[in-house]
């Protein structure tokens, strides 16, 4: 074995991220690694890449014990490199000079001799079945080929066993395609891959082998052509939640049910459906049921009004959209449709270039976050960990972030009173934490996932926007934030989601707009979608188009 771990424990503030992990790896194999948020995959590949340090156990690498304590660098130096789910590149940079960096510089003369450093670059890159222009500056390029550099940069050396952490969170599936045949030659090359995802599809695809983690413990280790998804499902969950994911063999889906057996399907009493419970991105969300949200099923008065939005930057194109109070708008389009351009422009943080947003009647021509949050307005953007929270606040003090005010008196913080408010979130939002003081970069994506939306709950908005409010958090953590936008809607509070996952556009929405080039292509409604006249391929279609 190219990797064993033996009884590994981790602990965080007194509780256990890992409890006797076993582990092992083989030479040129591609190993699964899944489990819900907070099951301890990130910390269990921290450790592997010297980043922390394990309390107990062994870990034996060819066959020889690694030392309690290894750095990073140490790390890669055994072969052993990790490609993270957030890019770690320089924006400013080339790919080239990404790819060199931290590895030492060919010198001549006292000079840097960096057509020899390019070479060496295009020589691993087309040697890995990578095409790509490694002059051009990460900034311009697309996340697929972002991933490509980090892969390049990793195999620049002697690399042996290659970590990849939910690869394919940002690409589409044509992108995803590509990165598996890269996977796929690093295999034939004798490179083992570690691959770590949500997407229980992507394991079934290209893994030989898949370990599953719960709660910081080993479930099992199986061989992946001996399983199903829906036994993946029943794993990680514990329960009975793979109940609602379709039968790969029979190809029929099973009845709808709650994510853990926890209440049957609401169904015909106000007007509401429950979807079902999610297997992963991609396919966790098939045969969800269109939710008829609202108070009593019904749809309140127009909550949000765009008209003729245009971005200053050309972006977005002139688009009109209203959204009714009670109402879920999901919004659908691929990667540069300027959905999230769009949303930025209604929230401020993006330069009109001309139009009006009206929030309950209140009109806007040049809105700014602060105007618009006090209008009502909450926006939950997709990069959560550079955007949305501070990693190193509190939960707590992430929590109150949009709502100090309330907890301010005569000048003096309140702490008593938002330690009470931010108990009372944990527990109704389900956070996975040691209390409010544990810092909000030690929870998982999910729970991090929540603590954002929490701290936006706080401002008590009347319209909420939801970028990718899934993307990469884990089974049970994604069926509650569709159970919080259900009762969140039932409240009266208009939705905005957007979603890159049809599935989840189609289970979730009243309505759906389709979005391409700055423009709305396409507007559908939940009955159109429930007669089935709206399908993914025509979804997919009004975004492909041409205007």
């Amino acid at each position: 074995m190219l990797l064993d771990v033996k009884s590994v424990d981790k602990k965080f503030n007194g509780v256990y991220a890992l409890k006797g992990l076993d582990f092992s790896l083989g030479e040129g194999e591609i190993h699964g690694l899944i489990g819900e948020n907070g099951a301890g995959k990130s910390t269990f590949i921290k450790i592997l890449g010297g980043i922390y340090k394990r309390d107990v156990g062994n870990i034996l690498w060819n066959g020889k014990d690694l030392p309690e304590v290894i750095r990073p660098e140490e790390s890669r130096k055994l072969g052993i490199n990790i490609i993270f789910q957030d890019n770690v590149l320089i924006p400013a940079f080339t790919g080239m000079e990404n790819i060199c960096l931290g590895r030492p510089y060919p010198v001549k003369g006292g000079l840097i001799q960096w057509k020899e450093m390019e070479r060496e670059a295009a020589a691993k890159a087309a040697e890995l079945g990578i095409h790509l222009d490694l002059k051009r500056p990460v900034s311009m390029m697309t996340p697929a080929q972002k991933k490509c550099v980090e892969i390049v940069r990793a195999m620049m050396s002697d690399c042996k066993l290659l970590i990849l952490d939910e690869p394919t969170a940002s690409l589409s599936d044509k992108e995803t395609n590509l990165l598996f045949s890269i996977v796929r030659n690093l295999k034939a090359k004798g490179t083992s891959v570690l691959y770590v995802t949500h997407r229980l599809e992507e394991i079934m695809e290209l893994t030989d082998r898949v370990t599953v983690l719960r709660n910081g413990t080993l479930v099992s280790t199986v061989d992946t052509a001996g399983t199903s998804r829906k036994e993946l499902v029943r794993l990680m969950s514990g329960n009975e939640a793979a109940s609602g994911v379709e039968d790969a063999e029979t190809g029929k889906d099973a009845e709808s049910k709650l994510q853990g057996g926890a209440a049957d399907r609401i169904s015909g009493k106000g007007g509401v459906k429950q979807p079902v419970s999610c297997e992963a991105e991609k396919t966790d969300t098939q045969g969800a049921e269109l939710l008829g949200t609202g108070a009593d099923g019904k749809i309140g008065k127009t909550a949000l009004e765009v008209q003729g939005i245009r971005s200053g930057d050309g972006i977005v194109r002139g688009v009109d959209l209203n959204v009714k109070s009670g109402q879920i708008t999901g919004m659908f389009g691929l990667c540069g449709s300027g959905r999230t351009e769009f949303l930025e422009c209604i929230y401020g943080t993006r330069k009109l270039g001309g139009g009006e947003v009206t929030i309950d009647g209140k009109t806007m021509t040049r809105p700014t976050p602060s105007e618009s949050i006090r209008q009502g307005m909450a926006f939950i953007c997709e990069d959560r960990r550079g955007k949305a929270m501070i990693p190193a606040f509190s939960v707590e003090e992430n929590m109150m972030l949009s709502s100090i005010d309330r907890y301010t008196k005569s000048g003096w913080f309140q702490k008593r009173a938002a330690d009470k408010k931010a108990m009372d979130m944990i527990e109704a939002l389900k956070i996975k934490c040691v209390g409010v003081s544990q810092p909000a970069k030690e929870l998982s994506g999910g729970n991090q996932q929540k603590a954002v939306i929490a701290k936006w709950l706080q401002s008590e908005p009347k319209l909420l926007i939801l970028d990718e409010p899934t993307r990469g958090i884990d089974v049970g953590a994604k069926f509650e934030i569709y159970k919080m936008m259900i009762e969140l809607a039932k409240k009266g509070i208009a939705i905005i989601m957007i979603s890159s996952e049809l599935p989840e556009v189609m289970g979730m929405s009243d309505r759906i707009m389709v979005v391409s080039k700055g423009r709305i292509t396409g507007t559908y409604t939940k009955d159109e979608i429930d007669s089935g006249a709206i399908t993914q391929n025509k979804l997919l279609s009004s975004a492909l188009q041409d205007v």
